[in-house]
């Protein structure tokens, strides 16, 4: 069997540990940008209600005032 020195062993996994630890801060830097958008959409959320409610409104008095229009 090949036996592999220590040196060479412990400087393959310092560049694994390297490369996992560059892969996990770009995991946590794309969840931030995630968040950061779920976050804005939070805002948005509400503001569609909003509009739906208004539009729902203008509705119920359209279809209340138009009967009355086509007379």
């Amino acid at each position: 069997m090949n036996a592999v020195p220590t040196g060479e062993r412990l400087a393959a996994l310092e560049a694994r540990l390297a490369n996992l630890e560059e892969d996990v801060h770009d995991m946590r830097l794309k969840v931030d940008a995630m968040h950061g958008v779920l976050m804005q959409a939070k805002g948005a959320r509400w503001a569609i209600v909003a509009i739906a409610g208004c539009a729902g409104f203008c509705a119920g008095v359209a279809a209340k005032v138009l009967p009355l229009i086509g007379k």
